[in-house]
């Protein structure tokens, strides 16, 4: 009598089957927890947690997703370390002002607070962030513990591993879109400290976006150095990319070390994997500012994933054509010119 179990068809993705178990849900019941269908929780979660609750002001209180099958592969260790970091760095510091991105498994939300801004949004296709958002501009707090308490599945091939980050790239343009203007100076819903944490972190998926962009104009710009002789790049192209792939290094190597205990290699295959997604996020990006409604794709798990004849044709095609600009400048540049070396580099950086 404790269980139910729904089988049912609805619209709205996953929010649409949210809302629609509300209906079936104990009238008495003051708080919901949600967890993915892929994950297995440990059973002292609800009972630590829970008393969060007493604060009548606490909305939400989250913990991190992990993942159980991250040694199956290398890819599925690059993906997991790559995860850890938003976990175990982001999270925990957005925490501080309130400001946590709510993901949605290992998440227990105050039922009463949830029905007050509306219940799950079927308008976006990451119904649980914009929900956090909006919770958080009708006051409420929210508290995250990096504890892991529920380890599901990762992503099973790397075409899944980009329809994931897709998906949730994607889906921050469009809380972009719906709620910019609690953003703007006038507006009080947001403390100034919350605003700079969400608006830092739509930042992140706009550079990011950014980098495919940059990559195309510095292959554009090769053949005039190389043929018509202009020899000084603009600074456009090379400081700003130069500065970003450091402060990358930097970030990673030092803050994993310190905050998520990562090894050396898990480090490493972390780097890789985020610098692995800037096309798919361009995409993604692109997608979200000329296109609205597009569906909510599930990310295949469980080793069930059809396999890609090639699911990175695009990036090793824009990987070649860097590599071929890069052995081109340093190949021509005869008379050993420090800005063409410079800027060679920068195209190795986009390269990798």
């Amino acid at each position: 009598d404790k269980f139910k179990y729904l089988d049912i068809t609805c619209t709205g993705f996953k929010a649409g089957a949210l809302n629609k178990a509300l209906e079936y849900t104990d009238k008495n019941a003051e708080i919901v927890a949600v967890i993915d269908a892929d994950y297995k929780v440990e059973s002292p979660w609800l009972v630590d947690l829970v008393p969060l609750f007493d604060d009548p002001k606490v909305a939400i209180v989250q913990a991190p997703q992990d993942h159980r099958d991250g040694d199956e592969s290398i890819i599925k260790k690059a993906m997991n370390a790559e995860y850890a970091g938003f976990f175990d760095i982001g999270m925990v510091d957005r925490n501080e002002e309130n400001a946590i991105v709510v993901h949605g498994t290992m998440v227990m939300v105050r039922l009463s607070a949830m029905m007050e801004v509306g219940g799950w949004g079927t308008d976006t296709i990451v119904e649980d962030s914009e929900l956090g958002l909006r919770l958080f501009e009708a006051g409420y707090i929210a508290h995250y513990t990096n504890r892991r308490y529920g380890f599901g599945l990762l992503p099973d091939t790397v075409e899944a591993f980009k329809t994931q980050r897709h998906r949730w790239a994607y889906g921050a343009i469009q809380i972009l879109k719906k709620h910019w203007r609690e953003f703007k100076p006038s507006s009080k819903r947001l403390s100034p400290a919350q605003k700079n944490k969400f608006v830092t972190g739509w930042f992140f998926w706009l550079s990011d976006a950014m980098g495919p962009i940059m990559a195309v104009m510095n292959i554009i710009w090769v053949p005039v150095i190389i043929f018509v002789g202009v020899t000084i790049p603009t600074i456009p192209l090379t400081i700003p990319i130069i500065t970003a792939f450091i402060v990358n290094i930097l970030h990673t190597f030092i803050l994993y070390r310190t905050k998520v205990k990562a090894t050396f290699k898990e480090i490493l295959l972390s780097s890789i994997a985020s610098m692995s997604l800037q096309l798919i996020i361009f995409k993604a990006v692109f997608d979200g500012f000329i296109k609205d409604g597009l569906p909510f794709k599930r990310t295949e798990k469980g080793g069930k994933a059809k396999k890609s004849a090639n699911p990175i044709k695009y990036e090793t095609i824009l990987c070649v054509l860097l590599l071929t600009a890069f052995v081109s400048l340093i190949y021509t540049n005869k008379s050993g010119i420090i800005e063409i070396y410079v800027f060679a580099a920068t195209i190795f950086i986009q390269t990798i």
